[in-house]
């Protein structure tokens, strides 16, 4: 995404722009792997040298809270973020820690009448949980049951 419309989306949230937020959305967004603070701050160090961890995480909450985008894998030791908020479902190895997207399940599927019924939903998150095709052909065990 060019930087006009993630500066309109920064703005539009009302999250004070810097290069480094700049650089951390358009990392997020660029990617599909679901990157972690950690793996987002070892791409930017070069770019910016006294970038920081904590900066990292503090802009990867504000994308959160104000709806950029979403926190992933919250079982894992390092939460995952994906900078898609459209609807859409994951699967994530219990081994390696892989997250996948997951688009063409329709929220019906998942979320029966009678829920929907009873609650009136404004968001949803599905994770499936598992082990991913290399991991079972490797025949690792699952770290989570």
């Amino acid at each position: 995404m060019d930087k006009t419309n993630l500066v309109k989306m920064l703005k539009g949230k009302g999250i004070q722009v810097t290069p480094q937020r700049i650089a951390i959305f358009d990392r997020l967004l660029c990617r599909t792997d679901h990157p972690s603070a950690e793996m987002i701050f070892s791409e930017l160090t070069d770019e910016f040298p006294s970038l920081t961890l904590v900066t990292i995480y503090n802009t990867l909450q504000k994308l959160e809270s104000s709806g950029l985008c979403c926190k992933v894998n919250p079982l894992h030791s390092s939460a995952r973020y994906d900078g898609n908020t459209g609807a859409h479902m994951h699967l994530i190895c219990s081994n390696c820690e892989k997250v996948v997207d997951v688009h063409d399940i329709p929220f019906s599927v998942v979320l029966p009448q009678w829920i929907a019924d009873e609650f009136d939903v404004k968001s949803h998150g599905v994770n499936f949980f598992g082990l991913c095709r290399q991991c079972q052909t490797e025949g690792r065990a699952s770290s989570v049951n």
